[in-house]
């Protein structure tokens, strides 16, 4: 069972790395951050939208029951500084509102069509936020390897090592 407690850890946890890792990309540069690597999408640049792009689709479903337009490869900041106030006032909701979620909220199913599967499916909230953090933290580490390769160490990940979480 995920519980509200379980999605203020992972809140607090992805505020925290997602800090670092823009802290580190702050200092690499426009050009470094919009190189062509060869990654899945690309760019670190392009990756970091894709994740933050994926987050608000998630996120709006929890809240409209409603899977919005979505396309893989939309950038919807289009300016690294426009992108990094984005995902910090995100990930600061997401914070701040999953102090007061209750678990019946978080439990309730959201039934909806799936055009890709073309069938019904059935989710619940908590599962959403489980898929919103799995997906954020495989994309970051697609980043945080590319800067590995560069030689840059982007130092730990565990969660016990979170400074905004009490264990």
């Amino acid at each position: 069972m995920i519980t509200a407690k379980f999605v203020e850890t992972m809140a607090l946890y992805n505020k925290w790395q997602n800090e670092n890792l823009f802290k580190i990309c702050d200092e690499l540069g426009d050009d470094r951050i919009h190189l062509n690597r060869g990654m899945f999408f690309d760019s670190i640049f392009k990756t970091l939208n894709h994740i933050i792009h994926v987050d608000e689709a998630i996120y709006s479903f929890i809240y409209t029951k409603t899977f919005p337009q979505f396309d893989l490869n939309f950038i919807p900041y289009s300016e690294y500084t426009e992108l990094k106030t984005a995902r910090f006032e995100f990930d600061e909701k997401l914070v701040k509102e999953s102090q007061g979620y209750s678990q019946v909220w978080l439990d309730e199913i959201i039934e909806f069509w799936s055009e890709n599967r073309n069938k019904s499916r059935r989710l619940s909230r908590a599962f959403c936020y489980v898929q919103m953090f799995n997906h954020q933290t495989h994309h970051r580490s697609q980043v945080t390897s590319e800067l590995h390769k560069v030689g840059i160490d982007y130092g730990v990940t565990d969660l016990p090592y979170n400074p905004y979480y009490e264990f």
